[in-house]
Parts: C-alpha cells; structure tokens; sequence
C-alpha cells in the first residue's frame, strides 16, 4: 500500500484508489484516532463515522485499548512513529528513541551537561501529561527572533537556545507570556519571542538597509555605512565566543579564519551544532574557504537557518542555509578543513 503522509494525515492507495486519512488529535499531538474520508460526487463526506484507527495511551504514551486496526499506522504518541518492528516497541523522536514501557529515552540527551538537575534520559521532565517534545524547535525570523510552531512551549525554547528551562521561561514571562493556574501557556503559533544575543543585537545596531535581496536587487535604500565594515568569517569567530560583533572582528583573508578553526575549534558532526556556538564553513570545489556563518538552529521540519553576514557591508541577517547556497552559489557547499570534517566548528 503506498502512502503519502503529511502533519494532518495521509492518503493511501489501495488498489488503484487513492483514500484520504485524517487524524484526530488531543493537546499533546497525540493521535487518537484516523478517519477515512467518505466521498460522495467528489465531496468529503461524514468522515467521523469512517474510523480507520482508534488509539488510547498510558500517560506515557505505551499504546493500550487501540481498538480496530491497531497496527495500520504507526504514527501514535506525539504524533510519532511507533516502532514494533525491533521488538523494544519504541517511539522515533528523530534524535533518541523513546521507550514508552519506562517513560524515558534510551540514550543520553545530548545536551545534558547543561541539565544537571534533569536525568539525561528523562522525557518531559517526567511530566508527559503536561508537556510533549516535538524536538524543540521554532522558527528564526531575518532579525534573529524566534516565531513558535505548533507544539513549542518553554521547555523547547530552552532546548533551541541551549539554556536552562528556567531563564526561557523568564525570557517569555518578561515578554508577557504566562502559565495560568492549569498550567497552560497562552502562546500561539506565529507568536514572536524577541531575543537578546551578540546576534540580535549586530542585526539592531546596523545602520544599513543593505541586505543581501537589497543588495541583489538593487533596492537599498539607505546603503552601506561604516557601521557595518566587517565581514562573515570575523562576525562568525566574534559570536560564536561570545564577543561583541562590530567594526573591528572582520577578517581579511580565508586562510586566517581557517587557520582560527583549526587552532580554536572543534570539528563536530552537523547533527551535535548548537545554537549560536557553531560556525558553519563554506568553500568550493577546490576546498578554498568561500564564507562563514553561524548555526541558529532547526524549524521543525529539519530546516537549518543560520546567522549571516554577507560582505563587509551588508546587513547581517538570519536566513535558511539552503536559501543562502542558491542565492550565492559562488559560496559553495558547507565541509570541513580536512576531508574526515563536516564543515561544522564549536569553540574548545
């Protein structure tokens, strides 16, 4: 049976015909049950009554009571995929797998140096009726701000940033965001969570219009200034230590700011970068440095935005990664110095 499936649903083709799906949520994105759309002269019709699939959970989201066709599709708990097939009956969460017979992940958080307080492998801070983990992410818009996805809360903000849940939370509460009594957070998706980074700040403190679609465009209003005289591989060393980006942090020559990397930094894996410490390198086909830019993390869809600074004088901005490749191709590819290096860099 072939399927399509999207965030919603998923249309199945069973022998020649194609039938719709939908599925019906609670809170969490837990799905409860598939229904089968019923089509009567092309219109969808009395889908409620065609239930394909009918699922209830432990609180930890371990299935029981499934009802008819409990193995049709697996997407269940979070709306994840529930994996029989190994024989651990575990959940994909993309970076872990989650073991729902013991309400935790089967390997460490990635990120648990930073969560003492919290076991490496505890899910939701061991509080699955309240929170969910749709894999913390939000989306970044072009001044380095965060815009909330369906299913982001506190907890996943904390996660993108890679800070404590307690100063995420802070951050919303000062920007008006509250917990009422029930413990639920009124944020929206598209609601905006301003930011305060070396980042944020570079992108406030430019006196320049002059981004990289002005500049393609030839739209710049009020043009380059001296405000913004330093480059990509001087912004990306500055911030990713934490250091003011301004006049003064550019680099003249690619070799110095592959020589910093290799003197200063790590080479990890793209699936380890963190938000705002990572420098991402560009170069061509003869691996001669092209750009450098800043990892500012994942939507959740997988999509990769970074920090960019696209000339001495244009505006720094955050954009898609893959966006940035096709506007500049002459940047190249994202690798590494050597061959065995992924291109992504973290400070020692």
């Amino acid at each position: 049976m072939l399927r399509v499936y999207n965030f919603e649903g998923y249309s199945a083709n069973i022998n020649g015909s194609w039938a719709f799906n939908y599925y019906r949520k609670d809170h969490l994105g837990n799905i409860r049950e598939v229904w089968r759309a019923a089509y009567v002269r092309g219109v969808a019709t009395n889908i409620a009554a065609n239930t394909d699939q009918r699922t209830q959970y432990y609180p930890s989201g371990l299935p029981w009571a499934e009802g008819q066709n409990p193995s049709d599709q697996q997407r269940k708990f979070n709306g994840k995929e529930f994996d029989e097939m190994s024989g651990y009956d575990t959940y994909d969460y993309g970076a872990r797998g989650y073991y729902p017979a013991l309400g935790c992940f089967q390997s460490v958080d990635p990120m648990c140096e930073k969560y003492y307080n919290i076991s490496p492998y505890a899910y939701c801070l061991n509080n699955p009726v309240r929170y969910n983990d749709p894999d913390g992410r939000w989306i970044p818009d072009a001044e380095g701000n965060l815009i909330a996805e369906k299913g982001d809360d506190a907890q996943t903000l904390a996660n993108f940033q890679g800070v404590e849940n307690s100063e995420a939370l802070n951050q919303m509460n000062e920007q008006g965001f509250t917990v009422d009594d029930k413990g639920i957070l009124n944020l929206e998706v598209g609601d905006k969570v301003t930011l305060d980074n070396v980042y944020t700040e570079s992108m406030q403190n430019s006196t320049s219009d002059l981004t990289l679609d002005a500049a393609i465009s030839g739209t710049s209003k009020t043009g380059a200034t001296p405000e913004d005289n330093y480059n990509c591989w001087g912004s990306a060393i500055a911030g990713t230590q934490g250091k003011e980006i301004k006049v003064g942090v550019g680099i003249d020559q690619g070799n110095t700011f592959d020589k910093d990397l290799k003197s200063d930094y790590t080479s990890i894996t793209s699936e380890n970068a963190e938000f705002g410490k990572t420098v991402v390198r560009f170069s061509n086909d003869n691996n001669e440095v092209q750009h450098g830019a800043v990892f500012y993390g994942k939507s959740q869809d997988g999509t990769t935005y970074v920090y960019t600074k696209n000339g001495w004088q244009l505006k720094p901005e955050v954009m898609k990664l893959s966006n940035l490749q096709i506007k500049i191709p002459s940047y190249g590819k994202v690798q590494g110095i050597e061959k065995n290096e992924s291109g992504y860099y973290n400070p020692k």
